[in-house]
């Protein structure tokens, strides 16, 4: 019996499940839903005696709903309204009617509704910039909420406020999203006339086996899971998270991970791990973001920093709603962390991508990284080899100098190719294996590198298997 599989284009929209005891709060953000509206409840129980309840909703100050509830011998009420994303701010009061007269008991203002995304990794998703610049968007429309502070007692501040990139000192990190992070989201409001909030979980340092969860206390706020958990559960954002962006690997170079060896051995399974958390307490997500960290990043110079960015290379294979972004071509580069202006030119390589996966938003041109889709000898001499991409590349005669073959039988001497495609040709017959293409340990910013046509930089590739010519029969 033969059973046909078929993926869904998306998976359908999970809602959120209500607290029992739950209102609206000043400057909270509301995600909205694959209808567009994010829906407000407000749910209790009346410490004194009324006939009914209502709601009301403001747009501005428009009356736009009111919601009104019988009260029973329980005194516990239940209601809801929708808010319609965009760039509009709302406000309710609530309150009771009891003999004929109405008393409002309680308000909350400077509400919006918008689009939801996580950014998670370590510094470079941090992205404080190290002399700790400040981006200087402001905007009521980016939002965000609590503290990325790895301290036990401010872990908790469930507070709401306007996004910022840096936010530290007496103001523990409250609201702050990293520089890349503000630039993103201020284009993607411009773009789309929505607020966005944007919760970054990231913390420098760290592994990815450090970013798992706690099975036994997924909440626990002594880890980096925890801590990002417990603010979207407090957020009421845990089911209206789009997108995961991740910036991590800097400290998977080594191998001081968890298992005492190289961190790009275990790096797919444990984001594989790590997503399925992720995909099981934010359920709705559509789409990751992920980085191809800078070659070489913070020293490392072994192959094993080429290995890692290989895993990274290859892991949207594993995922069918994954695209993985080069860091090559950013400029100014990032030999550990990036200048603000890098981290801002992070953003705008993102920014197309984010439209075209979480918006839906159709390009005249590619808005990927150029990815290498296969090596092979052109002959059966095995003195040339092609190298097909994803899509049109550009290049230089000194990229010869960013590849290397796993021996030395015969020299690189010359490279061309147009298109899709590159050749290298050899100074004679060749039986190496495998081909490499920038060397962590070597590379540096003012050397060659490939772009593609959207001035994006090809992704590093290492230890890629170079398949034998195509005979005349195949």
């Amino acid at each position: 019996v033969r059973i046909s599989v078929v993926e869904p284009k998306q998976d359908a929209w999970m809602k959120r499940i209500p607290s029992a005891d739950e209102k609206p709060v000043d400057h909270q953000f509301y995600a909205r839903d694959d209808n567009g509206q994010g829906t407000l409840h407000y749910r209790g129980e009346l410490k004194e005696s009324a006939d009914s309840v209502f709601l009301r909703l403001y747009a501005g100050e428009k009356l736009i709903d009111t919601q009104m509830q019988k009260i029973e011998a329980t005194n516990r009420y239940a209601l809801s309204t929708s808010l319609q994303a965009g760039l509009v701010t709302y406000r309710t009061e609530f309150g009771i009617k009891r003999d004929g007269a109405e008393t409002i008991l309680e308000k909350a203002t400077d509400l919006v509704c918008g689009d939801a995304f996580i950014i998670q990794g370590q510094s470079n998703a941090e992205a404080w910039t190290d002399n700790r610049v400040v981006h200087p968007y402001r905007s009521p429309w980016l939002r965000s909420f609590g503290t990325p502070s790895t301290n036990k007692e401010r872990a908790r501040d469930a507070v709401w406020g306007n996004a910022l990139s840096f936010n530290g000192g007496e103001n523990h990190h409250h609201f702050q999203i990293g520089y890349w992070g503000v630039e993103l989201g201020k284009m993607l409001i411009e773009k789309h006339k929505v607020p966005v909030c944007i919760i970054n979980g990231a913390q420098g340092g760290t592994r990815i086996d450090q970013h798992q969860r706690n099975e036994a206390d997924p909440t626990d706020v002594t880890t980096i899971y925890g801590r990002l958990l417990w603010r979207l559960q407090q957020a009421k954002l845990t089911h209206g998270v789009r997108a995961v962006l991740w910036h991590q690997g800097e400290n998977d170079q080594g191998e001081s991970g968890a298992t005492g060896t190289f961190g790009w051995v275990n790096y797919q399974d444990y984001f594989i791990q790590m997503s399925a958390s992720w995909k099981e307490d934010y359920p709705n997500i559509k789409h990751y973001y992920i980085h191809q960290i800078w070659p070489g990043a913070c020293g490392s110079r072994s192959v094993e920093n080429d290995r890692l960015r290989e895993q990274q290379r290859l892991l949207p294979e594993q995922f069918s709603n994954m695209s993985v972004m080069s860091t090559l071509g950013i400029r100014p580069g990032g030999g550990c962390h990036f200048l603000a202006e890098g981290y801002a030119a992070m953003a705008r390589q993102l920014f197309p991508l984010v439209n075209k996966y979480s918006y839906g938003a159709d390009s005249k041109v590619s808005v990927t990284a150029p990815n290498l889709e296969s090596v092979a000898y052109s002959s059966a001499e095995q003195d040339e080899i092609t190298l097909t991409f994803d899509q049109e590349v550009e290049w230089g005669v000194e990229i010869i100098e960013r590849f290397s073959l796993d021996d030395l039988s015969a020299d690189l001497i010359a490279v061309g190719g147009a298109g899709r495609i590159i050749t290298l040709k050899l100074a004679g017959p060749s039986t190496a294996k495998s081909l490499s293409y920038v060397r962590g340990g070597k590379w540096r910013e003012e050397d060659a590198i490939i772009w593609g046509s959207n001035n994006i930089a090809a992704l590093t590739f290492c230890e890629v298997p170079i398949r034998p010519a195509k005979s005349n029969d195949d």
